[in-house]
């Protein structure tokens, strides 16, 4: 059987990362690893991951000393995993507990036949978990992949996040960016978006999407602008070639 690994990737969480966690060991379907990656937290983070390590032997800890920025922390821990399969989770998110499940389910069937991405609907919560909006998120299955890669370079509506894919796969879209402080995950489903494969949607809601602020996403206008506009720069090329 393929060995699967969830990478959550956390910086200074501790409110809400006990939750994310324990939304991961709770899966109906478990994974064989799941992986920490904590960015140099300063909240208390560390000592909870160590303390949940101790107790779960699927849980791997991994501890940065110094910073690295979100893309970094994620990417290289990634790499570091043996898992045949991925799938990633950040510390202030909840997933579904069937979300393994059905996304592996819907990929499965493609296992070792060619290239498979299972993605699931999101839903979008407040601070506190209360939801407050959901992404139906079905239409890119049904996408053939000018049409998705159009769709992801345009982000004129959500695209999937926290997929099950393949590791080579995700390797050989080169993975996410170190030197993006924003818009690193934007840059890698790119391009994700433009290698051949399948996309199965799973059918449920997958992943509470908690927006809490506080974040990268209230950097000030002018960063998101720079950091989007250095994303189209980096993939003029992908982009040139879709259709008009």
């Amino acid at each position: 059987m393929s060995l699967r690994a969830c990478i959550l990737a956390s910086c200074d969480n501790a409110p809400y990362l006990a939750d994310a966690i324990a939304s991961v060991q709770a899966q109906s379907l478990p994974f064989e690893v799941i992986v920490i990656a904590d960015d140099a937290s300063t909240d208390g983070s560390r000592e909870l991951i160590r303390s949940l390590a101790a107790a779960d032997r699927r849980i791997v800890p991994v501890l940065r000393e110094r910073r690295l920025g979100p893309g970094a922390n994620r990417d290289l821990a990634i790499r570091d995993t043996q898992a045949d399969w991925i799938v990633t989770l950040d510390g202030d998110d909840v997933m579904a507990p069937g979300k393994h499940a059905a996304e592996w389910a819907a990929v499965a069937p493609f296992a070792g036949r060619a290239p498979a991405i299972g993605f699931s609907d999101v839903a979008l919560t407040d601070a506190f978990g209360a939801e407050t909006g959901r992404w139906s998120l079905s239409l890119h299955a049904a996408m053939d992949m000018a049409e998705r890669t159009g769709w992801f370079a345009r982000r004129t509506a959500p695209i999937p996040r926290d997929m099950l894919l393949p590791k080579p796969l995700y390797l050989q879209a080169g993975g996410f960016a170190h030197d993006l402080p924003l818009y690193e995950d934007w840059d890698f489903k790119l391009r994700l978006s433009a290698l051949p494969a399948v996309w199965r949607h799973s059918g449920i809601i997958g992943t509470r999407y908690r927006r809490q602020g506080g974040g990268l996403s209230d950097a000030p206008p002018g960063e998101h602008t720079r950091w989007q506009a250095a994303v189209r720069a980096r993939n003029r090329d992908l982009i040139a070639e879709l259709p008009a």
